[in-house]
């Protein structure tokens, strides 16, 4: 039985929701390569300890990013799969109970 698709706004919030914590992963990763090609073998700084500091928690934010935004994501996407799977059974014709006794 094919049931028409619903709530398409829904399901396409929930597709960028999850582009979105790929992107941040991928930025959050990506910074901490940026500041490690970027920082040079210099004295113990104040600016080399900021950098270090970058390297760590630019990776943490991106994975913490990450797993909010794809958890929301995958929170809609399971909404609407719910959602359509009800609508099926209501659908379908109803079976007399079978007595047991």
């Amino acid at each position: 039985m094919s049931v028409p698709h619903k709530y398409g706004v829904v399901r396409a919030i929930g597709f960028v929701l999850k582009l979105l914590a790929w992107i941040a992963l991928l930025v959050g990763l990506g910074s901490a390569v940026a500041i490690a090609v970027s920082g040079g073998a210099g004295a113990n700084t104040l600016l080399d300890t900021i950098r270090s500091l970058g390297m760590v928690i630019g990776p943490l934010v991106g994975i913490v990013w990450f797993v909010q935004l794809f958890a929301l994501g995958s929170v809609l996407s399971l909404l609407v799969d719910i959602e359509e799977n009800t609508r099926s059974l209501a659908e379908q014709p109803s079976v007399a109970p079978v007595d047991l006794a």
